[in-house]
């Protein structure tokens, strides 16, 4: 089958990887002139801090970031994160975002990747009929290409989700998004309060206290946060924000208030969006992408599929056994289920999560996703999960939850679970 890969990040290269394997006629769309996506630094920011209107860009990681998994974690399974693969073996355990973009480019090198790409090439819109329809924008103008079938491996780190709060038009300090966010030194010296504590909402609380007044660390978990900043003489930990005033002063949901802060960042996530598709097709709303079977499938049109929405999980090979479970569907070496029985799993599976008292916003990220893995996998008849994954995936959750302003320097303590690569991690 010809098909079309949109987007030259992790999960499009290794789905075009797979595709090409499954002998299938494989074209990837990137819209900039660089492979890698999310993990290519781009210093600037865009013009509106809350990254909500003007200029668009992909980037959206700041300089300092390092993966908070250690490397024999992220590294797709055979093409390892060391120096017999795409990696260093004199490489920390938890590579920064240099390294990660030099391991993506050498997977795409070495399995002839590169020369499936069209870079440059922005796909507009992806229209459904006997074949997929797909209207491409580049540098020698618009065209139409015709495919079998199409994944979508756009990312969704680029659209910044910005939680709307009473009092934000009148708020007299500096609003900011952590999608623009880069380095910390704007703000020394001053009082901020960062929103958010996932991964992005962690990192940027302990870098910019290295350098600020004060920082209060706002959300759910509070009891964990106090204690992983009890060292931490700058930190305050505070429940959600769900007020700001003129005056710089927030109001907590316990009523609570704290301040006057001079700069709020936002580590508040991103929306899932896919505009080159109709919203009969994919719809998106807060953040739930429907119809969709595995997390993956378009259910009304199983040639379609959308690589990487699954939150929260270790993502490359996540990505490599969703995209050859999809290569092995192309090639009917498995069936999924008819189209009213998957849109009844999904619907089952969302009353589950609203029954259990999960934001809308939150429905894709995985409560387990070595399950998820290890179904996609039975599903479609490649191997399961080695046990030591599952064992130093456990250990690593655990070692980043004691510490997190430091584990990526802390020994890491597998308790009986091996390291990959023991030549190049023995120290680490």
């Amino acid at each position: 089958m010809r098909v079309a890969v949109i987007g030259a990040g992790a999960a499009g290269l290794v789905a075009a990887r797979e595709l090409s394997r499954a002998q299938h006629d494989v074209t990837v769309y990137e819209q900039s002139p660089n492979i890698g996506g999310i993990w290519v630094y781009n210093e600037e920011s865009e013009p509106d801090p809350l990254g909500q209107s003007g200029t668009r860009l992909h980037a959206s990681i700041y300089s300092s970031l390092r993966t908070n998994l250690p490397r024999d974690l992220m590294a797709f399974f055979d093409f390892p994160f060391d120096s017999s693969g795409g990696g260093s073996d004199n490489w920390p355990r938890y590579p920064g975002h240099a390294e990660v973009l030099s391991y993506l480019k050498g997977f795409a090198e070495t399995f002839g990747i590169s020369e499936l790409i069209c870079f440059n090439s922005k796909v507009r819109r992806v229209n459904p009929g006997d074949r997929w329809e797909l209207s491409i924008d580049s540098k020698e103008g618009t065209r139409k290409e015709f495919f079998d079938a199409v994944v979508v491996c756009n990312g969704h780190y680029a659209a910044p989700r910005v939680p709307e709060l009473t009092g934000m038009s009148e708020f007299s300090g500096f609003m900011m998004h952590s999608h623009n966010y880069r380095t910390p030194e704007f703000f020394r010296n001053k009082k901020v309060a960062v929103i958010g504590t996932a991964a992005s909402g962690i990192d940027l609380t302990f870098e910019i206290a290295s350098v600020a007044q004060s920082v209060h660390w706002c959300g759910n978990n509070q009891t964990m946060r106090r204690e992983q900043t009890r060292e931490m003489e700058n930190i305050f930990v505070g429940g959600p924000v769900i007020a700001l005033s003129s005056d710089g002063y927030l109001e907590l949901d316990n009523d609570e208030s704290i301040g006057p802060i001079e700069c709020l960042i936002f580590a508040t996530g991103y929306h899932y969006s896919f505009p080159f598709l109709s919203n009969e097709l994919i719809s998106v709303n807060d953040n739930l992408v429907t119809p969709l079977y595995q997390d993956l499938l378009c259910i009304t049109e199983p040639t379609l599929a959308l690589l990487g929405l699954p939150l929260k999980i270790i993502p490359f090979p996540i990505f490599e056994i969703q995209a050859k479970w999809f290569a092995k569907l192309l090639n009917k070496n498995f069936k999924v289920p008819p189209a009213s029985t998957m849109r009844t799993l999904q619907e089952e599976h969302i009353d589950q999560l609203k029954t259990s008292g999960v934001a809308q916003r939150n429905y894709h990220v995985l409560d387990d996703q070595f399950l998820y893995y290890d179904r996609l996998a039975l599903e479609c008849g490649e191997p399961v999960l080695p046990s030591w994954y599952r064992r130093l995936g456990e250990a690593a959750r655990k070692h980043a939850q004691s510490s997190p302003g430091s584990f990526r320097d802390d020994f890491l303590d597998v308790h009986g679970a091996p390291c990959r690569y023991p030549r190049g991690l023995r120290h680490h």
